[in-house]
């Protein structure tokens, strides 16, 4: 049985004990029977050739009865329903989703760079890999494939050893390499393990958990021969991690930027980026990426100075790729008439090292933020002291590559993007005096509606009063009006927000400046805006007032 033992799954169906794995036939369980396919269940053909139906053209799958049970158990193992997707075809066929035009442009393919595709696993399930795979065989032209690279990043699972070296060699073309790392790596220098045996012009990196589809790579390598360093993005599509049905918009509507904490997240486009668009066909403009699905030269990867290898395991990566693009006199790009279809889940990459995450945030702040950096510290205090290795040569590299000033990443590639000042009026727990509780975002960030709450000055009640008037909870919400009475907690966006909140510690109140009400606390809980009338209800109280 081909990839037998990845997970061994005993069914029971009227006294008859069955056993099936992972990796083989379970499609055909029909009443009473559970039919185990043998080792020609891939159906692999490099063209449509597979006979069954589930999941083709991309629609979603439910499974009933047994299978379903089946598939909730094993569902952990990979964050996503392994058992679905042992159960569509390697070459199962995917719904055209690029924009209108498209598929009219003509590409000079024979002109265009060859590329090396780079795939990371660890312990993934064998069907999601070599769908990956196929994908980019079947819908690739074939000289523009120079090689695909897939890195195991010293996975356990016995059905990654023998029997996926067996399927490559006998099933796969040459072009195909699998490079096994002898120790645990993390994403981020198995990534860097596989670009050392790439040798193409361009490195596409794709998550193991891939499907790509018709046209997706003329066009990043179109844009990557006008420029060797632009940096491209095809558009993600979503497979459902529960029925593998894929979804995504056939036009451009966002565009990655950054939060304060250093996390890389999606935003609308901004009018000042709509309006630069004059075709639904050129790409789009992102100031960050979300490092999962990108494709760049591997010329300008290597000026970049790849990732900073002092970083582990995964985290922060996308957010230095993007930066130094930028800064170093590049672009970022997302590719509307490209698009890949990913398995989106919760991350499945663990790391056994201690603060390894916090540990690449302050090598990315210490080397690329400047002065910002002190707003990162501001938000995570600890980071300053903790030791995050020697960052020298990153620093060096900088220099050497005259990139600009983060201040010029602000001001030129995300002049709408708030920057929290660091002067402060008073921090803390906000209590109310005459309940004796706290002010809590009730456990959300963007849309929170304050409540009261048990005072424990946690994350959910640390709030600020900038010198500027912002009540903000975590340096990136800011506590806003809305239908003039309505509080909401939101994203701060700088002039577009209502918030001037006034408060000393002299009268205890905290006044709405525009409109002229008082925060009030209730009975309820709740916390609403009413007229200023100093009832004890309007008295507050932070936790430090800065001199």
């Amino acid at each position: 049985l081909l990839f037998a033992f990845c997970y061994v799954i005993t069914i029971n169906i009227k006294n008859k004990k069955l056993h099936g794995f992972s990796g083989v036939d379970l499609r055909n369980l029909k009443g009473d029977d559970l039919i185990v396919a043998a080792s020609d269940r891939w159906n692999l053909k490099l063209h449509y050739s597979s006979k069954s139906d589930v999941g083709m053209n991309g629609t979603a799958t439910k499974l009933t009865g047994e299978l379903a049970k089946i598939s909730k158990q094993y569902f952990h193992t990979n964050n996503f329903n392994v058992i679905l997707s042992d159960m569509i075809p390697l070459d199962r066929s995917l719904p055209d989703l690029r924009t209108k035009g498209c598929s009219d442009i003509h590409y000079d393919v024979d002109s265009l760079p060859d590329m090396t595709l780079i795939s990371i696993f660890y312990n993934e399930a064998p069907s999601v890999i070599l769908r990956t795979v196929v994908s980019v065989l079947n819908r690739s032209p074939q000289h523009l494939v120079k090689e695909i690279i897939l890195v195991d990043d010293f996975s356990d699972r016995d059905c990654l050893g023998k029997p996926l070296d067996d399927f490559i060699a006998n099933y796969l073309p040459e072009k195909v390499k699998l490079v096994r790392s002898t120790e645990r790596l993390g994403l981020i220098k198995a990534r860097l393990l596989g670009a050392d045996h790439a040798t193409a012009d361009v490195l596409v990196f794709l998550d193991a958990h891939c499907e790509v589809m018709d046209g997706w790579l003329e066009p990043l390598l179109a844009r990557a021969k006008e420029d060797y360093r632009n940096v491209m993005m095809p558009s993600h599509d979503a497979i459902n991690n529960e029925d593998f049905s894929i979804t995504g918009a056939s036009e451009i509507h966002s565009q990655g930027t950054f939060n304060w904490g250093l996390l890389q997240i999606w935003q609308e486009l901004p009018d000042f980026d709509k309006a630069k668009i004059t075709s639904r066909t050129q790409p789009v403009r992102s100031p960050t990426m979300a490092g999962g699905l990108f494709a760049i030269t591997r010329r300008w990867f290597n000026e970049l100075g790849r990732y900073d290898s002092g970083f582990e395991t995964w985290g922060g990566e996308n957010l230095e790729i993007s930066f130094k693009t930028w800064m170093c006199g590049g672009r970022l790009d997302t590719i509307p008439c490209s698009h890949v279809g990913h398995v989106f889940r919760s991350p499945f990459y663990k790391s056994s090292k201690p603060n390894s995450f916090s540990r690449n945030q302050k090598r990315l702040a210490e080397v690329w933020l400047d002065d910002y950096k002190e707003i990162i510290y501001m938000r995570n205090p600890s980071l300053r002291h903790l030791d995050a290795g020697d960052y020298s040569e990153r620093v060096a590299l900088r220099s050497r590559l005259n990139c600009n000033s983060f201040k010029w990443f602000l001001d030129n590639v995300v002049p709408d993007k708030f920057v929290p000042t660091l002067k402060l009026s008073a921090t803390g727990g906000i209590k109310s005096i005459k309940y004796d509780k706290c002010l809590d975002n009730n456990n959300r960030d963007s849309g929170f509606q304050p409540k009261l709450y048990s005072c424990h000055y946690g994350y959910n009640q640390k709030f600020e009063l900038t010198i500027n008037n912002e009540l903000r909870l975590g340096l990136d919400h800011c506590l806003d009006i809305f239908h003039t009475n309505d509080l909401i907690g939101h994203e701060c966006n700088g002039n577009k927000m209502q918030t001037s909140w006034l408060h000393s510690h002299s009268n205890n109140t905290i006044v709405h400046n525009i409109v002229n009400k008082c925060l009030t606390a209730t009975s309820t809980g709740d916390v609403i805006l009413e007229a200023c009338e100093n009832t004890l209800a309007q008295l507050w109280s932070f936790t430090h007032y800065v001199q």
